[in-house]
């Protein structure tokens, strides 16, 4: 039996969707209509974010978070970086076991008003308890992507199509990880990867590592995260890491440095798809 199913009633567990002002002040670079990068053709035409974001609500899905990249001086293109957050009210994953709402499907749309890049979208996954978002991204369900040039919103309806087709395979994704349990070995190995991530260490590499920041990075933040299993576990660490949930010490008699949350939108996306993409490494060994 599996832990997890999708459900396409109403909704019943209450979601504050962004109005139009709250999505500006959140990211105001979805409002743009002019690209930022000062070298594109004047004839380049370009789709605009706010475009994708009413087309999305059409579709059923609707903003719930935004962040966008910090504005730097004498930089273009990259600066203009976003990334919006959707979910569907009538999509969620329920415990079969409980009929409780886990989870909710979301659609990340990322975009970047610099003239040479396309709309971007990827699966993420909304955890009810922790109110923590994770992406996922593998080989099975790679990036779908819209170029701005004759931008249609038949398009965009085929991606999103394509999007709620696959949630059943990464919901199998989920319960083989649910059912794979670590070893202590491989917990420490997992946590230690992680670590590695997130100080943008390559794997091959050595960093030193306290035992006590293993520990730290390994302990739950609630009892529902308790357990060796593979997704309970990538739940503690992708937490900690994106929260900045833990202290890095180079050895037990160092002194700790708390680790700060990820607010950059690259950082975001980049270390949730990695992290997930390790996590299923840990499917084969396991």
């Amino acid at each position: 039996m599996t832990d997890t199913i999708i459900s396409f009633r109403s909704n019943d567990i209450s979601t504050h969707f962004l109005s139009n002002d709250e999505l500006r002040a959140k990211c105001p670079y979805a409002f743009m209509t002019e690209p930022t990068n000062p070298n594109v053709s004047n004839r380049y035409t370009m789709a605009t974010t706010i475009d994708v974001v009413n087309d999305m609500e059409k579709l059923g899905w609707y903003p719930v978070e935004a962040k966008q990249c910090k504005t730097k001086k004498n930089s273009s293109g990259i600066k203009s970086f976003h990334m919006i957050a959707f979910q569907n009210p009538n999509i969620k994953i329920l415990n079969d076991k409980t009929n409780n709402v886990e989870a909710f499907p979301r659609i990340i749309l990322q975009n970047s008003h610099d003239g040479f890049n396309s709309f971007k979208f990827m699966c993420g996954i909304y955890r009810v308890i922790c109110g923590n978002g994770l992406i996922i991204a593998d080989a099975e369900f790679a990036k779908l992507s819209i170029r701005h040039i004759n931008y249609e919103f038949e398009e965009l309806r085929t991606v999103v199509i394509k999007m709620i087709d696959e949630l059943p395979n990464k919901i199998n994704v989920i319960n083989a990880m649910r059912m794979t349990n670590l070893s202590e070995e491989q917990k420490i190995d997992f946590a230690t990867k992680i670590v590695k991530l997130r100080k943008n260490v390559p794997f091959e590499k050595t960093l030193e590592i306290s035992s006590n920041t293993i520990r730290d990075i390994l302990t739950p933040v609630r009892k529902e995260d308790e357990g060796n299993s593979l997704w309970n576990v990538f739940n503690i660490l992708q937490e900690k890491v994106m929260k900045g949930g833990f202290s890095y010490a180079k050895d037990d008699n160092s002194k700790a440095r708390k680790m700060r949350v990820i607010t950059s939108p690259i950082k975001d996306i980049n270390l949730n798809t990695d992290m997930f993409a390790l996590a299923n490494t840990y499917l084969k060994t396991a």
